[in-house]
């Protein structure tokens, strides 16, 4: 009876219904979220708790650093701030370093940039900077890096940039830059050098940019140059290279093989041979190289007529033939209205005594920077020039009055009119041209 009443007492709870046991859409949204927020944060402290790993290697940074002892700087009096190195702190990332920059997901150091950094002394064949065995561009310009180039440079391999420019290195170009394949970059201007310019650059050919200016080189330019087909910049000036070899330089008419081979290198956009021995004649189809941006050969002695093909080709801006042995007569041919030609230099050449008629140049529409001096020229008193002209050198060009066209030139900044045969007095309407900056300095001279 007992178990009965209380099995009567007892009574049977209710199941739950099914719907509270099933969570709404939005319950489970806001659920989701909320964990995900925690999973967040928790990363982020974790993140945040444990210290960032060093891109850098330590055999690279050991490099870095022995190679930063390796020289002693000497900043000059001017400079207060630290040189790149001097920032280096021995105890941190070197991928962060200044002028270092690494691979990022292999932390080899692939580029090393110093230059302007006031190192000094010699760059030793043993240096540690060699360590660096996948350094792809290496820049030490501007410092004074004394003693031979030395043959070690040769052992990075995957080097795509090579900039010593300013360096006071003395000596040859080591032959084991020739191990360079990857090379597209190379300068080594304002160097005390010696020598020819070795026949294994001809070799490199992913070369885009040679400069060798101010290195005191001698000799013909390797024919090999004609396999450099990638070649885009090519600076040789201020040497004393030639075109030919001294016994072949009595016939002056003809075309050398370098000249000749120029026109192959059809890359070409800059071409610096300014200040050489290079004598001879320009090719008549120079439009060939179409590509042309900068065409300077001023100071050596080419000969001939200056090709009227030159000033067609559209792309070129710059071109500089003064001081050579040119002859006329003196063509433009017919230019196209896309001429961007801006500056030309023309003068000191051997046009006397014939006449050179200055409104040949007016067909140069976007000429700003014209140098005639030493050519006798024929002004007509109705000649009409751009008004984009800015310089205007006109010195010792036999004039005998004052140039009628310089009242509509608007834009004139500098203007050398000086030892002409001008007389009488300065037109009013000279000094109330709105840019003239230079010209009283000129006229007090005639």
């Amino acid at each position: 009876m007992i178990n009965s009443f209380h099995r009567k007492k007892i009574k049977k709870k209710k199941p739950i219904k099914e719907k509270n046991m099933k969570l709404s859409c939005s319950e489970r949204r806001v659920i989701t979220i909320s964990l995900c927020l925690i999973f967040c944060l928790s990363n982020s402290i974790l993140v945040i708790a444990s210290p960032a790993k060093d891109l850098c290697l330590p055999d690279q940074r050991d490099a870095l650093w022995e190679f930063k002892n390796e020289f002693y700087i000497q900043r000059p009096d001017w400079r207060m701030s630290e040189t790149a190195t001097e920032k280096w702190r021995n105890n941190t990332d070197c991928c962060s370093w200044d002028g270092i920059s690494c691979d990022p997901k292999t932390g080899v150091v692939v580029e090393l940039n110093l230059e302007y950094s006031n190192l000094n002394g010699p760059l030793r064949s043993n240096s540690s900077l060699f360590r660096l065995q996948h350094l792809q561009t290496l820049k030490l310009g501007h410092n004074n890096l004394s003693g031979t180039l030395p043959d070690s440079i040769g052992n990075l391999k995957y080097l795509r940039v090579l900039s010593l420019r300013r360096c006071k290195f003395i000596g040859k170009i080591p032959s084991s830059l020739g191990n360079l394949s990857y090379l597209s970059e190379l300068d080594l201007s304002f160097n005390d050098l010696t020598g020819e310019i070795p026949d294994w650059m001809g070799n490199l050919k992913y070369l885009k940019v040679l400069r060798l200016r101010y290195c005191n080189l001698f000799g013909k330019i390797p024919s090999a140059f004609g396999n450099l087909s990638n070649l885009a910049v090519l600076s040789l000036s201020d040497n004393d290279l030639t075109s030919e070899r001294p016994d072949s330089m009595g016939n002056l008419n003809r075309l050398t093989d370098f000249q000749l081979m120029l026109l192959n290198m059809s890359s070409l956009t800059y071409i610096n041979l300014g200040f050489n021995q290079f004598r001879g004649m320009l090719p008549s189809n120079m439009s060939s190289l179409s590509k042309l941006e900068a065409f300077d050969i001023s100071g050596n002695s080419f000969s001939g007529t200056i090709p009227s093909s030159l000033f067609m080709i559209p792309s070129l801006t710059y071109l500089d033939l003064g001081t050579n042995n040119f002859s006329g007569p003196l063509e433009i041919g017919n230019i196209s209205s896309q001429s961007k030609l801006r500056d030309l230099f023309i003068g000191e050449n051997n046009f006397n005594p014939g006449i050179v008629d200055l409104s040949i140049f007016s067909r140069l529409l976007s000429l700003s920077y014209l140098d005639l001096s030493g050519i006798n020229l024929k002004i007509s008193s109705t000649l009409h020039f751009p008004s984009a002209m800015g310089t205007l050198i006109l010195s010792s060009c036999n004039i005998l009055e004052f140039p009628k066209f310089l009242q509509n030139q608007t834009s004139l900044y500098d203007l050398d009119i000086s030892a002409n045969q001008i007389e009488g007095q300065v037109p009013e309407w000279l000094w109330r041209l709105p840019t003239l900056r230079r010209a009283s300095q000129v006229i007090d001279q005639l």
